[in-house]
């Protein structure tokens, strides 16, 4: 449990560290939603913190919960938006490399390696918010599929 409480900190605290210089600019979100192999309930928290070339740098941290394994994703999302014309709707989608932490309650802990393919739709709400919902699909050693919405700030 320590390990996994450490593995959180450090990666909220890349998360900060990078969104540090661009603060004025920074987004944050609180996100929520269910994976699948393993099931899971998922929390998490995400940082858009500005672009590169075309794509947008969307890292988060996930954290779920269930299927006999608490695991903590740290994804370092590359997304493209393209916007529907007389639509407030955006639909986004891209992906990045995912590091899991995973700690099963029988069989000790390990990190994993993989790729998070991602799809999924962003509309605003108010002013500066917005709500996402989006689909992730992991390649390798991380969760097969998590389904996410998110509350951006």
């Amino acid at each position: 449990m320590r390990r996994m409480v450490n593995g959180l900190v450090v990666g909220l605290a890349l998360m900060a560290l990078g969104a540090s210089g661009v603060a004025a600019q920074a987004r944050f979100g609180l996100r929520a939603g269910f994976g699948v192999k393993p099931d899971q309930f998922v929390v998490g928290g995400q940082a858009e913190i500005g672009k590169l070339a075309f794509a947008r740098i969307v890292p988060s941290v996930d954290v779920g919960f269930g299927d006999n394994v608490t695991t903590i994703a740290f994804n370092a999302d590359f997304l493209l938006r393209v916007n529907i014309p007389d639509a407030s709707l955006e639909l986004y989608g891209g992906g990045g490399p995912t590091v899991l932490y995973a700690d099963r309650s029988n069989a000790g802990s390990d990190w994993n390696l993989g790729l998070t393919l991602v799809v999924g739709g962003r509309l605003p709400v108010g002013g500066t918010h917005a709500v996402n919902l989006e689909g992730r699909f992991g390649i390798g050693d991380v969760p097969d599929f998590r389904l996410i919405a998110a509350i951006i700030f």
